[in-house]
């Protein structure tokens, strides 16, 4: 359905109240999601414990995530764009919950890994068709500055799965809390099917063409093998989709799964002590991710630009991991924790690097190309660091800090390389 050209006050004041309520139900979506994202570095000892399995075997549980929702990534863009993405959150952050009972409840690994790949999946079609219904409501200018907002709120998810989930497993058990997550994410599924609307003329809006005063364009989406070879045909892609494999991997597998295990094995803290230091990255990630889209948006005004400095700043906190990895006080830890999730929080603009070198009509396919990069860097990074840190011996139950120091120094040498190639890509003007 086209919009009309001249929208009435009374639908632009439509379009620009309603949008918030969706923006509110899909943001309690992504909070859920993330907490998802993150849990399993709170279960390890647990999970090792319940099922009598090795560090290898809990990296593959936490890798089993990323795998399922980079398999997500192509489906979600194309069915955000062809399906809606009303229909897909909702159905999707439903499979999610289901998946996160059917592993709270599980009896066998084989059970875990399969309920752990259906929580994957689930949460692989949220970020895609939340941002396809950012670019319908909000406007470009605006775009980076929702997403931050939007990944900080799923940081506070994932604040939420270090200490605060700890404490629930003590309250109810691993089981229990997994059992929990799943229902609230049931509850959070039907909200999403009741308040979003994929257009705003759903509901008598304006569109955000209209607001804009933009020339009217064509609304129909771009044939999928037509968008594919448009999209893999750009540098620019292939530039931010090699950074965010190696960003996000990197993020991923410390604080995603071996922050834990590192803090616990070469400090000899406790699992709820090594919760306690972890929250300290999505708490810098809350205030970068803000920051990031803000500085994009409304300061700086590019989004490379921004994401070069901050990637960099990235890159930093992780010569300390290497090189000073087993004689760190504690209280610098604790800040270079907080400094790795304020620059981490960088990711955030990696979607809208992207949309601003793409077509609007191909938006929901090129952003489910990217996160399938994103997402398998989380898998393969995650399981790669497992088997780096496999390797090294093991005294009484601890892992050498040489296991840690080879698997982070893997990171830190990967994003280098990363950047190095990012900061070859070409300023939208010259394209």
């Amino acid at each position: 359905m086209e919009h009309v050209q001249k929208a009435s006050q009374a639908a632009i004041r439509k379009t620009l109240s309603y949008r918030y309520y969706i923006y509110a139900v899909i943001a309690v979506a992504y909070f859920i999601i993330y907490f998802h994202r993150t849990s399993t570095a709170a279960m390890a000892p647990e999970l090792v414990a319940a099922f009598n399995i090795t560090p290898t075997a809990v990296g593959f549980i936490g890798s089993m995530y990323f795998y399922a929702y980079a398999l997500g990534q192509l489906p979600a863009g194309i069915l955000a764009d062809r399906w809606g993405a009303r229909k897909t959150l909702s159905a999707f952050v439903m499979l999610a919950g289901l998946g996160a009972i059917f592993f709270g409840q599980a009896n066998s690994y084989r059970t875990v890994l399969a309920a752990r790949f259906l929580v994957g999946l689930g949460s692989g079609f949220v970020f895609v068709s939340a941002t396809r219904i950012l670019s319908d409501w909000f406007k470009r200018n605006e775009f980076a500055t929702y997403c931050g907002i939007l990944t900080a709120i799923g940081n506070i998810g994932s604040l939420a799965s270090a200490a605060p989930m700890i404490a629930l497993m003590a309250a109810i058990g691993w089981r229990g809390a997994m059992t929990t997550v799943g229902l609230a994410s049931m509850v959070i599924a039907v909200l999403l099917c009741l308040i979003v609307r994929n257009k705003p003329y759903e509901i008598g809006g304006a569109s955000i063409a209209d607001i804009e005063n933009m020339p009217v364009v064509s609304t129909a989406p771009l044939g999928i093998g037509e968008s594919l070879k448009i999209l893999l045909g750009k540098y620019n892609f292939w530039t931010i989709a090699v950074m965010f494999f190696v960003l996000y991997g990197t993020i991923m597998g410390f604080q995603g799964l071996w922050g834990g295990p590192f803090l616990m094995h070469v400090y000899h803290l406790t699992n709820a002590q090594a919760g306690q230091l972890l929250m300290m990255i999505p708490m810098g990630m809350i205030c970068g991710c803000l920051m990031v889209g803000i500085m994009a948006d409304r300061v700086v005004k590019s989004k490379k630009k921004v994401a070069m400095v901050g990637i960099f700043g990235y890159i930093l906190t992780w010569i300390p991991l290497v090189f000073w990895i087993d004689s760190m006080p504690l209280s610098f830890i604790r800040v270079l924790l907080l400094l790795y999730g304020v620059f981490g929080g960088t990711f955030a603009l990696m979607s809208g690097n992207l949309q601003e070198n793409v077509d609007l009509r191909m938006t929901g396919t090129a952003l489910g190309v990217l996160n399938f990069c994103a997402f398998s860097g989380g898998a393969i990074y995650q399981q790669v660091m497992a088997g780096i840190i496999a390797r090294a011996p093991v005294t009484d139950n601890i892992i050498a800090a040489s296991g840690f120091k080879s698997a982070f120094a893997m990171c830190l040498a990967t994003l280098v390389i990363a950047w190095a190639i990012y900061l070859t890509q070409k300023d939208i003007a010259s394209q």
